[in-house]
Order: C-alpha cells, then sequence, then structure tokens
C-alpha cells in the first residue's frame, strides 16, 4: 500500500475483497506507509484486517506497489500513477524471485501495527540484533560485522536501554515482539 492513507470507497472495497479472501482461509500480508497510522479510515481498516488474521505492518518508504501471490505470481500495474489502466501478472521464477525477496526486505524492516514504530534501526543495529538473535556474544558479533568490540557492547547497551531490557535475552525478546528482528 504505498500511496499513504486510502480514499473510503478503496477501503469500502479492500475490506469486501478482502473478508471474502481471508474466509477462505488465505494469508494477507500488507504494508502501507507510516503516515497511514494518522489517518483514522485507513488505520481502521488496517485494525480490521489484524482482527481478522491478516497482518499489517508499515514502513517510512516502500517500493512500486505489488501483489504477491503464494510465491506462484505477481501483479503489478501497468500505470504505477494510475493502477484502475490495468496490470500485469508474472509468473516466470526468474521474474518473481527479485519481487519475493524485496516483499521481504520491505517486511522485516516494517514495524507491526500495534509495535511503536518511533525509532528506526540502523543497518548495523538490526545486523547486531540478527547475530545476537543467532546467539552469537557481543565478540563474535564485533568479528563478524567488522566492528570493534568496545562499539559493539556500546551499540547493544544502547539497544537495551532502549528497549528497557536488563538482559541479551530480554532485549531480543523484546526487539522480536516490536519487530526489530
Amino acid at each position: 500500500m504505498p500511496g499513504g492513507p486510502q480514499s473510503a470507497a478503496a477501503l469500502q472495497a479492500a475490506r469486501h475483497n478482502d473478508a471474502h479472501v481471508l474466509g477462505r482461509g488465505v494469508t494477507i500480508r500488507t504494508i502501507g506507509l507510516d503516515g497511514v497510522r494518522d489517518d483514522t479510515a485507513t488505520l481502521d481498516y488496517a485494525r480490521w484486517l489484524t482482527e481478522q488474521r491478516g497482518e499489517f505492518r508499515t514502513a517510512a518508504s516502500l517500493p512500486p506497489r505489488m501483489v504477491l501471490v503464494d510465491g506462484a505470481a505477481a501483479l503489478i500495474p501497468l500505470d504505477p500513477d494510475n493502477t484502475r489502466r490495468g496490470a500485469l501478472c508474472l509468473s516466470d521464477p526468474a521474474l518473481l524471485a527479485p519481487l519475493l525477496a524485496l516483499f521481504e526486505q520491505t517486511w522485516e524492516r516494517s514495524a507491526p501495527l500495534g509495535a511503536a514504530h518511533h525509532h528506526t534501526l540502523s543497518d548495523r543495529e538490526r545486523a547486531l540484533l540478527a547475530c545476537i538473535a543467532q546467539g552469537h556474544t557481543d565478540e563474535s558479533a564485533a568479528r563478524q560485522l567488522h566492528l570493534s568490540p568496545r562499539t559493539t557492547r556500546r551499540m547493544m547497551a544502547s539497544l537495551m536501554d532502549q528497549l528497557g531490557a536488563r538482559s541479551r535475552f530480554e532485549a531480543g525478546l523484546k526487539a522480536a515482539r516490536l519487530g526489530w528482528l
């Protein structure tokens, strides 16, 4: 949902279509711009979607609109500025692979709807949390990230402080709950 807040008509149509799809047991994962958190109507739709077992996250920026279906097809607007002009349906694995990777990267960097989204992790902070989640010590994470152990310890202490965590384990749990991992 790269266009930001949506019109009432678009949200009504989305709710109708999504209810039908969710009723068949399909999983829906949607990413909107952070600005939708400030738009009551779009935020209401996002909350409704999550109540229906869909998933909704937000990000500061998004790639162009796309709809991915089971890793087997992608719908890409013919005209990104006017999606009513139609869509191109892609099913070739060579074309789908980069789109799927782009979506997953964007999903991982996006904040879940219920999470506070005021803090954006740097790539180094995200990489450090990933190393810690994999069981690395500060020292082995420092080697992996080509940082000094002192810098790594300082970064980890800062992350723990931001998360209100007393241990690295608790920091990992809280970071995962916030969608930081």
